[in-house]
C-alpha cells in the first residue's frame, strides 16, 4: 500500500491548521508556503476536506479554514479514508463478490488481517497526537 500525496500533504496541512487554530482560519497560501506544497493542490485537497465536513472555510478579508471537528477527535485513517477511500490492500477485501474464491483463498486472509492492522493503527492516531509530536518532535511515536 503506497499513500499518495493527496494523503500525506492532507495530513500536513491538517497538522498545521490544529497546531495554530485561529478564529478566521489560516488561508490556502499561507498553509502552502508553511508546508511547502504547491497551493494549487492544497486547495484541491482543501476542498474534498472541507466538502466532508472535516473543515470549514471562514469567509472574509481574512478568511481560511479551520477545523470542524477538534483535533482529538480526527484520526490519521478517517483523513486517508476521504482523501483516498478504502485501505484494502487489494479488492477482495472490500467486495466478497470480486472473486469466486474468496470464502476459501487464504492469501484473502492475509490481505484482510493487514487491511485490519493498519485501520486499527491508522484510527488511533489523531491530529492533537500529531500536533503535539510536532511540538516535542524527539518523544515517541504519535498516539491516539
Amino acid at each position: 500500500m503506497r499513500l499518495s500525496t493527496r494523503s500525506r500533504y492532507g495530513i500536513r496541512a491538517l497538522t498545521a491548521l490544529a497546531a495554530q487554530q485561529v478564529a478566521d482560519g489560516r488561508c490556502a497560501r499561507e498553509l502552502a508556503e508553511e508546508e511547502e506544497l504547491s497551493k494549487k493542490y492544497l486547495e484541491s485537497i482543501l476542498a474534498r476536506l472541507r466538502a466532508s465536513g472535516l473543515i470549514r472555510s471562514v469567509r472574509g478579508a481574512h478568511g481560511g479554514y479551520v477545523l470542524a471537528k477538534d483535533a482529538a477527535d480526527v484520526t490519521v485513517g478517517e483523513v486517508i479514508r476521504i482523501l483516498e477511500g478504502s485501505m484494502a490492500f487489494v479488492e477482495c477485501v472490500d467486495d466478497d463478490g470480486y472473486c469466486d474464491r474468496a470464502d476459501t483463498c487464504v492469501a484473502r486472509d492475509v490481505w484482510v488481517a493487514a487491511e485490519k492492522a493498519v485501520t486499527e493503527t491508522l484510527d488511533n492516531i489523531t491530529l492533537a497526537s500529531l500536533v503535539e509530536k510536532r511540538r516535542h518532535p524527539g518523544d515517541d511515536a504519535p498516539e491516539g
